[in-house]
This record gives structure tokens, C-alpha cells and sequence, in this order.
């Protein structure tokens, strides 16, 4: 019988000969019988690059048979046709026996004993009349536990300013309670034989994304005790900092900047707060920075710990049932459920083609899911740039499998919008679509032109929090009073992109020329790298 996941236990016993041999079998059955009779995306490339999906035999052959990589803005544009919808094909209703038969099918060849058996079962009941109502109940059930959404993480914004939803099943969410835990235990797994047990705070802001809700799921699974926060967003930081002394927390999950900027220098500022001897943080949602981490641990160190463990995660919306994390800082992230989505690493061509990089080679960070139902994606280019990645024993832990080393968002905006088709970036923590938000903007019709930057509240400071400002040209004389549009202006931003910016109202030739003239720069990121 296949396995759905790995344990944690049975992760670090297994190797990535396993795990490959695994992984296709699954590609192959989910591509044969969920993807091409159920995704209406898929099954439409399929049709219009005369590719025969039984021909589809591993991953790789995605590159094989040049079938294009799905970027974000494909996604937006077709947001219905990524969902598994085994209730049609090609705009006609499909037959109830047709839609069991698919399933059963799917679950054969995923070598899924136990469901082939379930709907084996209930088909005979059904067909022999014995029970036939309760079975075709039972059937019923499990094709809604199955495939009907249940409920959505947001992606960034749309051109619309509409955030992009992602669909989860009931089956999905149980997947991704059976993964969240993964990700804590490998934090918390050299202290585990020691006895020490882990007091959690979940420290990411409270939003209908990924992040926090994994965190809740996976922490609530592996910690003594758990204290669920929304990020200061209902209880003031000073307060948390309070609580976290009142019930003795040793663990803290949450992202780098608001930990830093924050919650660790409320912290500080707490004369009375003194820290547990063994302190672990699971840190995600941006790039991790050594001074920051730095800032953190020595934060700690001054309330009394003694020693300090932090860990980096990587997730996106897309994902959606798993992760990777880090086996130690320095160490590189591991993809803790490569039996239910695969992360690989692409390449681009000159002729703009692209593919798979070796495993010396860096490259984009490349979506495919092998499991699940809900939204379902298959080379969804995630645009994040890995150094390099790898198959086999890790030189830090020793775990056997894939991973990849030094995750980060792509720099340059240009770049960006050349291999992405948007150009996106994390502010604040919050995933910012600017190419949309500009679009958003120059709708307005007081606007006529913009340029959008990213920088630093502090331009001397790498590690400060990022700021996103806003040049605007108002059609008429910038000398009138401009009030409700920067307060419209501020309304828009906030709701696409959960960031409020600073918006500066000039001249249309001033910001000609602030903006570089004819090479006019629509977006820049001006914040200064760390040395």
C-alpha cells in the first residue's frame, strides 16, 4: 500500500531513492486519473499541445514534453479552472458512475488499498441493491470529503485588487494537519530525548493565509501547553511579551521582522521577563537575515537563556498541504511531505525555454503537487531562487532526501517581471503584488502617473522594517488638495496588499524626473542590501 506521508520517524529513516521511486508513482497515477479528467486547466494543455497525459511517466518529463510552467498571473486570470471538478468534462456534466469509476481508478494505481477497497464496496452494495440507499450515502460523503472546497488561503492581489483564493478540501486539511506537525518536530527534534518539553506561542499575524493557521495546527499537535496570538493585531506586543513570561513559553514561531522589530525589543524593554534556559524559534515568511537572528538570540541571551535554536520554514499559498524547513539555521530546508507535492528547481534558456537545474546549479523554486484535491497546481512557478538543491544525506543532519539550500525572493524587479510575468515582493512580511497595485492606482482617474518604491523606515539599517512609498503625478496642480486621494490612495493599497504606504503627491515632471526621464522606472526597491 502507498503511503499518503511519511512520519517525522519514518522521514528520517527512509532515503531519496525511495522517496524518488514514490514520488513518480504518485505523479503518474494523480496526473492519469485526478488532474487530466478533473482540472479544466490542465486537461485543456493538454489538449491543445497534443500531449497524451498517460505518456506523462515522472516529473521530469514536464520539461521532456516542453509544457509550460503556470505563473501566478495565469493563475489569477483562470481561477476556477485550477479546481478539481470531477462533476464535468469539457463543459458537460459527467455521469455519477463515471466520476466513481475515475476515483477507484485513481486509488488503484496509487496503490491506495484501503479507499479501492471503500469504493469497491459500496459500488457492489449500490449495484446488488443490498443496502444500495446507505451505500450510495456513504459514496456521496466520501466524494464530498473528497473534492468539495471547504475553504480558501489568499494568494497576493489581483489586478482587480481582489487577493487570489486557494481552495482546500476536508481531505486537504487532514493532509495538512499530518504535515504541520512535521515542521515542529524537526524545530524542536535534538532536544526532544532530553526530556524538554515545548510551551508554544504562535506569533504570526492572524489572516486568512497559510501561514498562521499551519502554525496553530502543527503547534497545537506537538507543544505541553499553546498560546495562540494574532501578532499584536488583538492583544498590544508589550502584552504578549507578558504572557509569554506568565506561561513559561520556550518556543515562538512568527516572521523575522516582527519578531525582531517588535516582539524581542518589547522584550527587551521588559525589565521583569526572564527567558527559559532552552528557547526554540520557527521562523518564516521572509528571507532570514543573520543580524536579525543575531538581534533575537542575543535578546534571549541578556533574559537568561542559555541556549537558542532557530529554524526557518518556507511555504506559499500555492503549496498549501506542505512545507520545507530547515534542520538548522545554517543547514538547508528540507521538503518534510515529498510524498504529496514536490519542490523542484528550474532554469531558464535563452530562447526562453526551460530546465530542470542540476543539482549544482541555482534556479526558481517549482510547484507539483501529487496529492490533494481542492486547487491543484503542476509546474506552478513559485519565483523563489534556491542556490542549489539536492538528493541524498545532508551534510548537517544526516536526513536522506530532497533539499534545497538558501531560499530567497528574486532581488530586481525587472527580472522578476521577465520570468514571473509580475513583479511581487514581501514588505512588512506581507506578499505585495506591484505590478497589480500599480494597474490598481493608475485606474483612478485623479492619477496620472506613479512610481512605486520599496525601501527601508530606517535607510541606514538593512534589518529595519521595510516602507512602501508611493510618488504620485494628480491630474491638475499637485498644490490643491489632494486629502481624499492619498486617503483613497491608502484604502486601495491596504486592501490588495495589506500594507499601508506613505504617498507622496508631486508634479508630474517632477516625478519625470525622479523616476529617470525617458527610462521611466515604475517600480525600484531601493533597500540596502546587508554587507
Amino acid at each position: 500500500m502507498t503511503k499518503t506521508t511519511f512520519t517525522f520517524k519514518e522521514l528520517k529513516m527512509t532515503n531519496h531513492r525511495e522517496i524518488k521511486e514514490i514520488q513518480d508513482k504518485k505523479f503518474r497515477a494523480f496526473i492519469r486519473y485526478q488532474v487530466w479528467p478533473n482540472h479544466p486547466y490542465y486537461r485543456r494543455l493538454f489538449k491543445s499541445l497534443n500531449i497524451d497525459p498517460f505518456n506523462i511517466s515522472c516529473i521530469e518529463d514536464w520539461a521532456r514534453y516542453n509544457i509550460p510552467l503556470v505563473k501566478k498571473h495565469e493563475y489569477k486570470d483562470n481561477l476556477r479552472e485550477f479546481v478539481l471538478n470531477p462533476t464535468e468534462v469539457d463543459g458537460n456534466e459527467r455521469p455519477p458512475v463515471n466520476i466513481i469509476r475515475s476515483l477507484m481508478s485513481y486509488y488503484k494505481a496509487s496503490n491506495y488499498s484501503e479507499k479501492a477497497k471503500f469504493i469497491r464496496n459500496k459500488g457492489a452494495r449500490v449495484k446488488l441493491k443490498i443496502g444500495a440507499e446507505d451505500a450510495m450515502q456513504e459514496l456521496k460523503d466520501h466524494m464530498s470529503y473528497f473534492y468539495s472546497p471547504l475553504q480558501f488561503w489568499l494568494s497576493s492581489g489581483r489586478a482587480s485588487g481582489l487577493p487570489s483564493p486557494v481552495f482546500l478540501t476536508r481531505y486537504d486539511n487532514d493532509l495538512l494537519a499530518a504535515n504541520c506537525i512535521k515542521v515542529g518536530q524537526m524545530a524542536i527534534d535534538p532536544w526532544v530525548d532530553s526530556g524538554w518539553e515545548l510551551i508554544s506561542m504562535n506569533l504570526f499575524p492572524y489572516a486568512p493565509h497559510l501561514g498562521w493557521h499551519a502554525v496553530n495546527i502543527g503547534l497545537k499537535q506537538i507543544s505541553k501547553f499553546y498560546v495562540a496570538t494574532s501578532a499584536g493585531g488583538a492583544i498590544p506586543t508589550e502584552k504578549l511579551v507578558d504572557m509569554a513570561s506568565v506561561f513559561k513559553v520556550n518556543g515562538f514561531a512568527g516572521m523575522p521582522s516582527y519578531l525582531r522589530n517588535r516582539f524581542f525589543r518589547a522584550m527587551k524593554a521588559n525589565t521583569e521577563y526572564k527567558a527559559p534556559e532552552k528557547v526554540v524559534l520557527v521562523i518564516a515568511g521572509e528571507k532570514i537575515y543573520q543580524p536579525v537572528i543575531d538581534d533575537i538570540t542575543s535578546t534571549l541571551e541578556e533574559k537568561g537563556a542559555r541556549e537558542v535554536r532557530v529554524v526557518g520554514g518556507y511555504a506559499s499559498s500555492e503549496s498549501k498541504i506542505s512545507f520545507a524547513v530547515q534542520c538548522d539555521l545554517h543547514g538547508p530546508y528540507h521538503n518534510v511531505s515529498p510524498l504529496m507535492l514536490a519542490f523542484e528547481v528550474v532554469k531558464y534558456n535563452n530562447d526562453g525555454t526551460y530546465d530542470f537545474a542540476s543539482e549544482d546549479e541555482s534556479g526558481y523554486v517549482t510547484l507539483f503537487h501529487l496529492d490533494g484535491t481542492g486547487t491543484v497546481f503542476e509546474g506552478f512557478l513559485l519565483g523563489d531562487v534556491v542556490s542549489k538543491h539536492e538528493r541524498g544525506k545532508c551534510p548537517v543532519c544526516g536526513m536522506d532526501g530532497p533539499f534545497f539550500w538558501d531560499i530567497g525572493r528574486t532581488n530586481d524587479a525587472e527580472a522578476q517581471i521577465q520570468v514571473m510575468g509580475i513583479s511581487e515582493k514581501k514588505i512588512k512580511g506581507a506578499t505585495v503584488n506591484l505590478s497589480a497595485l500599480r494597474s490598481d492606482i493608475l485606474s483612478l482617474p485623479q492619477v496620472d502617473e506613479l512610481q512605486i518604491e520599496v525601501a527601508k523606515e530606517d535607510m541606514n539599517d538593512p534589518y529595519s522594517m521595510d516602507v512602501l512609498n508611493l510618488y504620485v503625478a494628480p491630474r491638475g496642480s499637485p498644490s490643491e488638495d489632494h486629502t481624499e486621494l492619498i486617503a483613497e490612495i491608502k484604502r486601495i493599497t491596504k486592501v490588495s496588499t495589506e500594507v499601508t504606504p506613505n504617498v507622496f503627491i508631486m508634479s508630474f515632471e517632477t516625478l519625470m524626473e525622479k523616476a529617470g526621464g525617458l527610462k521611466f522606472m515604475e517600480v525600484i526597491d531601493i533597500r540596502p542590501k546587508p554587507a
